[in-house]
């Protein structure tokens, strides 16, 4: 049996030696297995029930990985198990990351024809994670170091699966309509909180999607992929849907009465407007679309978007004292940090208010001042790199040269991508998103994305060899 081979992104293969796969294996197992030996033991009732879907669904993914893939999302973006309280402690989008991602190195391992694609975010991101498995032994709470790195080590492996099953256009377009679909089903429990009197969208899933302002967040990021879609439909059915779901996004956000989300999807639209290619026509649509959110907009709106100048009081005062901690832990450990999660741990030695004692375990409200505090100046370069590399690969997907047929799609995940990656940078800095999908997933789709690009083009014999990089 041949070696699997890996290829990057220009086309140039590596060996993946089977040792390599070993450790990986391995160490997945013993992840997986300590987060088995925690659960309940009434949980074997439930395991046991699923044994058979479980093999039933492992023998489809084996025959076809890209479900595996398409599960993730599932159990990510539309999170069942927050509504069904039988599924909750069995982690499940843990265990579908890590069982996909063993089943697709063992379909690897069976068809040799098939190849592993690797991409410079993808080492960035294995750099992240072996420099947060070293910060466990150097962190304060070793534990919780350790949590988060197991969440990060799941998130990694999605987007590992992210880069390597989507091999064409068309499974690019499943993914992204599934988080479309997923993220206009969340606006709809939203929409439903906040109309049975909670005052905002309120809790509408666990993890990443925790409060109001996570989920402006979550909606900033998917809405540049609603907006474009509706740019490039031609047919009235498909104007009316996106239209739709774009007015649903918008309004819904909105309906979060966050002031980060306010700041993050105004500067979403004002970049989505200067890189659009029809700026009049653009400026029509997203101006009829704000007056629309404007009227529906409760008087309360208003009143939380007009405090935001109140930058000494309430919350904005406590946010900076936030950030002046965590920047005071960055200063006392530079290069390093003091380790993944472990800012809320230190908060009453670093903060200068009264009672910080009982800011104990708090969050820091921003995501630079989490990143520079918790992983220094490596992961600062780090984090950074990673940005900066898929911003760089989502941009030169539109000097590339593609056939007619896939270019007007390329220019559209390159415009949907970029401004996602803005609005999640603007958003963020207001929330402690270090460990959220979003920069993670995001930085995969542009390594999809370019990789598709790249096998897309129409070759040049003179310059061939450019984009190699």
């Amino acid at each position: 049996m041949s070696l699997p081979r890996m290829v990057s992104p220009s086309g140039t293969p590596r060996m993946i030696w089977p040792a390599v796969l070993l450790m990986v294996g391995l160490l997945l197992a013993a992840v997986v297995g300590y987060y088995f030996t925690e659960m309940p033991g009434e949980m074997s009732i439930v395991l046991a029930l699923g044994l058979i879907p479980g093999l039933l669904v492992t023998i489809a993914v084996l025959r076809n990985p890209f479900l595996s893939l398409l599960l993730v999302f599932v159990f990510t973006y539309f999170r069942p198990q927050d509504n069904l309280g039988a599924l909750k402690p069995l982690h499940l989008p843990l265990v579908t990351s890590a069982g996909a991602f063993a089943l697709f190195i063992v379909s690897v391992i069976i068809d040799s024809k098939r190849r592993l694609h690797w991409s410079t975010g993808m080492s960035l991101l294995t750099g992240i994670l072996v420099f947060m498995f070293i910060s466990i032994f150097t962190s304060s709470n070793n534990y919780w170091a350790f949590q988060f790195f197991r969440g990060t080590l799941t998130t990694v492996m999605f987007s590992f699966l992210i880069l390597n099953l989507i091999d064409t256009f068309d499974r690019m377009r499943y993914v992204i309509g599934l988080l479309v679909i997923a993220h206009c089903y969340l606006c709809f429990k939203g929409i439903k909180n906040f109309v049975t009197g909670g005052g905002t969208t309120g809790y509408v899933g666990s993890s990443f999607l925790g409060d109001e302002n996570d989920f402006a967040l979550a909606l900033i990021v998917i809405f540049p992929f609603v907006f474009f879609s509706l740019q490039r439909t031609l047919s009235p059915r498909g104007k009316t849907l996106w239209g739709i779901a774009t007015c649903l996004v918008l309004t819904t956000i909105m309906l979060t009465m966050s002031r980060g989300g306010f700041v993050g999807i105004a500067a979403t639209l004002g970049f989505m407007w200067l890189v659009s290619p029809n700026k009049m026509r653009n400026a029509a649509i997203l101006l009829f679309m704000i007056i629309v959110v404007a009227v529906l907009a409760p008087p309360k709106y208003y009143e939380e978007i007009g405090s935001i100048k109140n930058t000494d009081q309430g919350t904005a005062h406590l946010r900076r004292e936030y950030w002046k901690a965590g920047f005071r832990m960055y200063a006392e450990h530079p290069l390093i940090g003091v380790g993944p999660a472990n800012c809320g741990f230190l908060l009453p030695i670093y903060m200068d208010v009264p009672n910080a004692n009982q800011k104990w375990g708090r969050a820091l409200h921003g995501t630079l001042p989490q990143l520079m505090a918790e992983m220094g100046t490596i992961g600062l370069f780090l984090y950074g790199a990673l940005f900066f590399v898929s911003m760089r690969s989502v941009r030169l997907m539109r000097w590339i040269k593609v056939p007619p047929e896939d270019r007007e799609y390329v220019d559209y995940l390159s415009l949907a991508l970029m401004a996602s990656m803005i609005g999640y940078a603007v958003t963020a800095t207001f929330l402690s998103t270090l460990y959220y999908p979003h920069i993670y997933v995001l930085a995969a789709l542009a390594a999809a994305a370019f990789k598709l690009t790249l096998q897309s083009r129409i070759r040049d014999p003179e310059k061939q060899g450019h984009f190699a990089a």
